[in-house]
């Protein structure tokens, strides 16, 4: 007969191993060295084409800053100046294990908070981004964003947003990032 102790312990032992168990057959995915890639401080060149691409565009600059924030996030602060106002974003990023894609949150001077997901394609070095945010009034959109990774040194993420006239998205934003020596 089991008394209470042996079979607490017997309890324990077991969950352990089972949990180490997990960790071994687990491989980590790839998804987790392009985020451990991005952290350092990054110079931004921006530039926004706020009325179409076929218009004139607006260049700025600014600093992207990433962490890692445990093994498996990033915590990203990103500053740039535009029209005279400095400007500051903040994002969560990482792999959600369950839904086997990246996933974040995004935060920005606005009243609302943007969710992320996210894919990666290895062979082109690109992670694809669907954000669910809002406008300032409140009304959903969706914006496409693709990150594609030239180098260890340099990204470029381009940022689409809905257009009413036709369907589908278009090109709003890119973003040259280098990494800081």
């Amino acid at each position: 007969m089991l008394t209470h102790p042996t079979l607490a312990a017997a309890f324990v032992l077991g969950l352990a191993t089972a949990c180490l168990a997990q960790d071994k057959a687990a491989p980590k995915p790839a998804e987790l060295e392009v985020l451990k890639a991005s952290v350092g401080v990054w110079d931004a060149q921006i530039e926004v084409w706020p009325q179409g691409p076929d218009a004139p565009s607006i260049k700025f600059k600014g600093v992207e800053t990433n962490r890692a924030f445990g093994e498996h996030w990033i915590a990203s602060d990103f500053v740039f100046e535009y029209q005279g106002q400095t400007m500051k974003l903040h994002s969560i990023v990482g792999y959600d294990l369950d839904q086997k894609k990246l996933v974040g949150k995004v935060i920005d001077h606005g009243p609302y908070a943007a969710t992320m997901t996210g894919q990666y394609d290895a062979a082109s070095k690109t992670v694809t981004w669907v954000t669910k945010a809002k406008h300032a009034n409140g009304k959903p959109m969706v914006q496409r964003t693709t990150v594609t990774h030239k180098s260890a040194d340099e990204r470029v993420l381009v940022l689409r947003m809905p257009n009413a006239e036709k369907d589908g998205h278009t090109k709003f934003m890119q973003i040259k990032f280098v990494r800081r020596k």
